[in-house]
């Protein structure tokens, strides 16, 4: 059996750091997001695209009744 430690497993912090904390997420989340806009859009894209039309969709027999 193995124990594997929780990466979430926050200690109890004062009041004022973790408001200091989340307002430095949050602006760290938001200069990387703009930061790196162009990349993560072209990314998605692409995999939306390869997911989009590489996928054929299948297609019962011609001879074959609806139902």
């Amino acid at each position: 059996m193995t124990h594997e430690t929780n990466p979430f497993a926050f200690p109890d912090l004062p009041d004022e750091a973790v408001v200091a904390l989340d307002q430095f997420l949050e602006a760290f989340y938001n200069h990387f997001q703009n930061h790196y806009f162009d990349q993560m859009h072209r990314w998605y894209h692409e995999l939306h695209e390869r997911e989009h039309y590489h996928d054929p969709m299948p297609c019962r027999p011609l001879n074959d009744p609806p139902f």
